[in-house]
């Protein structure tokens, strides 16, 4: 049975409930992270953290519970969690905290092969001087409402821009892209989600950082998405237009 940790306490999933005055659940008053959890073992839970609480500082949400305590909670519901692979969640608003886990099943190898699709979609705009640019908010509709646009369209992810024209991230992943001079991810000051395996990548020096607008995914060698769940994605069409595929994402995949 799949285990939850609900305001300090461990328990059966179908035990835990989330009061109807909650924040979270009335104005999306929170984050979330969402982790890989392979084998019973949850993965970048460090560097999940580091985000977690760097914006749960941000938007002033105190923890009762230390790092330490999220640490071993985290460990005990990873072990409790549906195998091969499954989706963790941590939320917290302001009053909940609340870990669960649910079964994933990851792209198939043939994605890794012959790519995903994307599509642009420069009317959802992020603002990148906005309070809850780069956190992981539970106000999520307008990535929601992007990605399942381009679902309806047969893509697998939407890119989004910000109020200055310039490529900013996916909805649900980051993006990269491939030139002769090296691999470039839009910086953080142009609104984009510190991701954890761009973090990674990062601290590697496989990626740096780089403003990047719409019309450099036709300039590109490679476009690829990357995220906790997915790894390292490679891109083979962009509005329905192929783009070609390279030996850079699998590299970088091997490193994450």
């Amino acid at each position: 049975m799949s285990l939850s940790y609900w305001n300090g306490r461990i328990l059966p999933y179908d035990q835990v409930s989330i009061p109807p005055d909650d924040s979270g659940f009335l104005f999306g008053d929170g984050l979330f992270e969402t982790l890989r959890v392979d084998g019973a073992e949850a993965r970048d839970v460090e560097a999940h953290l580091d985000r977690l609480l760097a914006g749960l500082r941000r938007i002033r949400i105190e923890l009762p519970e230390d790092r330490r305590a999220l640490r071993r909670a985290v460990a005990a519901i990873a072990e409790a969690a549906p195998q091969p692979v499954a989706r963790m969640r941590i939320t917290v608003t302001r009053g909940t905290r609340l870990i669960t886990t649910a079964l994933y099943v990851p792209p198939g190898e043939d994605l890794y092969r012959q790519g995903v699709g994307v599509r642009l979609l420069p009317q959802y705009r992020i603002d990148s001087g906005g309070p809850l640019a780069g956190l992981k908010s539970l106000c999520y509709q307008a990535h929601r409402l992007a990605l399942r646009r381009v679902e309806a369209q047969g893509a697998w992810e939407a890119l989004l821009i910000n109020e200055r024209g310039r490529l900013v991230e996916g909805s649900r992943s980051n993006v990269a892209l491939v030139f002769p001079d090296g691999v470039f991810t839009p910086p953080r000051t142009d609104g984009c989600l510190p991701g954890t395996v761009r973090r990674r990548l990062i601290e590697k020096e496989a990626i740096k950082e780089w403003p990047l607008s719409p019309e450099d995914l036709t300039n590109a060698s490679e476009v690829v998405l990357m995220n906790s769940l997915i790894g390292v994605l490679p891109v083979s069409r962009i509005n329905g237009r192929e783009v070609p595929l390279g030996p850079v994402a699998g590299r970088l995949r091997e490193m994450v």
